[in-house]
């Protein structure tokens, strides 16, 4: 397990090559976390794109759950059973899980943005707290860690996403990343290839098949 006071610097160097590396195409995973005391592997997930934009998170979630089912582990989507009205609390949240019979939570956190000339400094936490905790910063009401980098001009495209999974008995964490995703073409192509590169790091880490 890396140690919690090296992933900022980890993030920021990653985010550099990656800003650096010019106009590839492509998912990157600049940052992860992994609970090595969990030797599990989820049989049943319920996906959450946290966005108030209801067709992205849709997209977003049924790939995850496609993809999920494609390794051999059952998953739902959070728009299947939240499908309208105010967002969910994070009570309720674990209360559907615990009924859907799920073991773990995906949270997936949009954070596109479409960059101009300069690169701004990514805001991110360095470990994941427990749900309890993490769900209300997903929409905006929690802190931050700022991890800065020198500016870098570029002519490309940024979507970055917060993802982490989390255990449904404790609440407790299980695995985190923070995505970067260079593009030139509209962002909602770029899902199936996020989603895809989520799920090779997942496989790398034992989490599913």
């Amino acid at each position: 397990m890396i140690s919690n006071r090296f992933l900022p610097a980890l993030l920021a160097s990653g985010i550099a090559v990656l800003l650096a590396a010019g106009c590839a195409g492509g998912t990157k995973l600049v940052a992860q976390w992994k609970d090595d005391v969990y030797e599990a592997r989820p049989a049943k997930v319920l996906v959450i794109g946290a966005s108030d934009e209801r067709g992205p998170r849709s997209l977003v979630e049924d790939e995850f759950v496609r993809q999920f089912k494609e390794h051999g582990t059952d998953a739902i989507a959070s728009h299947k059973v939240f499908p309208a009205g105010p967002r969910p609390t994070k009570d309720e949240v674990l209360a559907k899980t615990r009924e859907l019979g799920a073991d773990a939570i995906m949270v997936i956190r949009f954070l596109k943005k479409d960059m101009g000339d300069t690169h701004t400094p990514v805001r991110r936490y360095s470990v994941p707290q427990g749900f309890a905790t993490s769900w209300e910063s997903y929409y905006g009401m929690g802190t931050t860690t700022e991890v800065g980098i020198r500016d870098i001009s570029y002519d490309y495209n940024v979507i970055s996403m917060d993802l982490a999974l989390y255990q449904t008995e404790n609440g407790k964490p299980i695995w985190s990343a923070l995505s970067q995703t260079t593009y030139q073409e509209g962002p909602l192509k770029q899902i199936k290839p996020l989603t895809t590169a989520v799920m090779k790091e997942l496989a790398n880490e034992k989490l599913i098949k």
